[in-house]
């Protein structure tokens, strides 16, 4: 009798323990990642000010733009619409996750996005130089469409080749070097 106590106990004993390993794996959301989907993991955590695997909605842009995502017009159409049908103040990360790999699904080829960066710059080039005056570029990029603060527009343009004596920017250069650097 006494075994049998003993063989039920560590039994016991035995499926408390695997539940408590599934329980760990389960909130552990980091465990099952992939190298990609860890650094997203990594940058989430960055915006989840409770610790509690969640993003304040407010935040959802600055991330996005923190994991390097260009906020092209459908891009941002899919955001609202991920917005406008979620409705929550804070979006756990693996409805993030959803969200990105949409937005990953969206992404353009290295030709589609030189070629699209080529075509505005080229706007902003009447004179068909290849170079473009930075007044005139900032005055632009900070007051229409998605608005560059002051700050995100001088990090940008630390990586721009500047003609010193005209104030102006090879733009073709630039493209190439801001689409060859992956932090931006």
């Amino acid at each position: 009798m006494t075994e049998n106590y003993n063989s039920i106990s560590n039994l016991n004993n035995n499926e408390e323990k695997e539940d408590e390993d599934e329980n760990l794996i389960e909130n552990t959301s980091k465990n099952n990642l992939n190298d990609n989907e860890n650094y997203v993991y990594e940058i989430c955590q960055l915006f989840d000010k409770d610790n509690n695997e969640t993003i304040d909605s407010n935040d959802l842009i600055d991330l996005i733009k923190a994991l390097g995502i260009m906020l092209s017009e459908e891009n941002v159409e899919i955001i609202q619409n991920f917005i406008s049908t979620n409705k929550k103040e804070k979006i756990p990360f693996k409805e993030f996750f959803d969200l990105y790999d949409n937005l990953m699904l969206n992404k353009k080829s290295k030709e589609e996005e030189e070629k699209e960066l080529l075509s505005a710059f080229q706007f902003f080039d009447g004179e068909n130089t290849g170079y473009i005056d930075i007044n005139y570029f900032k005055k632009a990029i900070c007051s229409f469409g998605n608005k560059l603060n002051q700050n995100e527009f001088n990090e940008l343009m630390g990586k721009a080749i500047f003609d010193k004596t005209n104030k102006k920017f090879n733009y073709k250069e630039f493209i190439k070097t801001i689409l060859d650097d992956d932090s931006i």
